[in-house]
């Protein structure tokens, strides 16, 4: 099955093998087809018609070129990443079978440019095992360079179309925001409702038993119990959770916050210092202590040393300044560890001082005793 390195936008359903009526003989050798659906949201998936008549299509193809068609699989979900249980399962099916994978339109298989380089590279360009068949590029043979062309391009626009339609509903989301309207997500303890107010808007409601537990996490509070201590307490009574995930603590502190009961912290940056060569050099500072990415941050929060956008240093924006302003020299290093060897240097000085020249070892990013041994003793200096 294929696996991508990021999550689903949203969590997926588990109904997605999709019943349908095929009742034609076929011969032995006819070409087997998993079919594949697609819908942007649950709302559509319930109450639109888009997913049957997508259905229909794919069956009746099936029976005009007496196709065996094997299985449908559909999802409810955005096409912006390939991440979503219905096609993995149509992926899986289709390897396992030898299926061709069908669809009735290429943006329903996906409208991310990445994900068709990916899909083309591993199941249906050049040198790939499988086919698929997409009404709208029906004849572009993707196998070959004119064919993956005109499909990529088919891609690109698929990924603009639902840009642009993202971009109109922000600003069309800020502007009801900006009036007091709901729209998007709402905090825990309030769901939409099925009730349209005179405007076709759906009715804002609260939820009774997510109503009940931020009652009882202000009374946990109240009784000075901790976040990580109420996340726990929660967990543990198998309290409901706004989407069905786990209880934790960045949850649990967002309820504190819009009840009043914590505030946000808001630092004072003024004259704060975003020199990059600055940071840099008490970022070396602090790596020849061994202090982690985490503690550098932390430090050079507390010193006012600022990142060049934001108000607060991340270990993951710490070893990009740690790893730009370094380099792998090992001549370099080797002269330095001999001349301060020579001026009675102890080996842990000596590392001290080539992190603070901007020198790392192969391995490991902060030099040790023992690394140091092993530089000076590949310039024949014993230690």
């Amino acid at each position: 099955m294929l696996k991508r390195a990021y999550k689903p936008n949203k969590s997926t359903h588990i109904d997605h093998v999709v019943r349908f009526s095929y009742d034609i003989n076929v011969p032995e050798n006819a070409q087997r087809v998993v079919g594949y659906l697609r819908v942007s949201t649950t709302e559509q998936k319930d109450d639109g018609i888009s997913l049957d008549v997508q259905r229909e299509r794919i069956v009746a193809y099936c029976k005009m070129f007496q196709h065996d068609l094997i299985a449908i699989y559909s999802d409810d979900h955005t096409g912006r990443d390939i991440n979503r249980t219905g096609f993995q399962s149509a992926l899986a099916r289709m390897v396992e079978t030898d299926a061709l994978l069908m669809s009735v339109s290429l943006d329903r298989l996906s409208r991310n440019v990445g994900d068709w380089n990916h899909l083309l590279d591993t199941y249906f360009g050049k040198g790939g095992k499988y086919k698929f068949l997409a009404f709208d590029c029906a004849g572009m043979d993707p196998r070959t360079a004119t064919g993956r062309m005109l499909l990529m391009m088919r891609a690109v626009i698929a990924q603009g179309e639902i840009d642009s339609t993202s971009e109109r509903t922000q600003v069309a989301m800020d502007h009801l925001k900006a009036q007091g309207i709901p729209c998007g997500g709402l905090p825990y303890g309030k769901a939409y409702s099925k009730q349209l107010d005179e405007h076709g808007r759906r009715v804002v409601v609260e939820v009774p038993e997510q109503q009940a537990t931020i009652k009882y996490i202000r009374e946990l509070h109240q009784q000075g119990k901790g976040i990580k201590t109420i996340t726990d307490i929660l967990a543990a009574e198998g309290r409901p959770t706004g989407k069905g995930k786990a209880w934790n603590r960045t949850v649990v502190r967002g309820i504190l916050i819009r009840e009043g009961l914590l505030s946000i912290r808001h630092y004072d940056r003024t004259g704060a210092v975003r020199d990059t060569n600055v940071v840099a050099k008490r970022v070396a500072e602090l790596r020849a202590k061994h202090l982690s990415f985490g503690e550098i941050g932390a430090q050079l929060t507390r010193e006012n040393l600022m990142p060049p956008i934001g108000a607060k240093w991340h270990a993951q924006a710490v070893a990009r300044v740690w790893e730009s302003a370094n380099s792998y020299d090992p001549q370099k290093a080797m002269e330095i560890a001999v001349g301060l060897h020579k001026a009675n240097y102890s080996l842990r000085k000596i590392g001290e001082e080539l992190t603070l020249r901007g020198l790392t070892p192969q391995r490991g990013g902060v030099w040790h005793s023992a690394q140091v041994r092993q530089l000076l003793l590949m310039a024949k200096i014993s230690a």
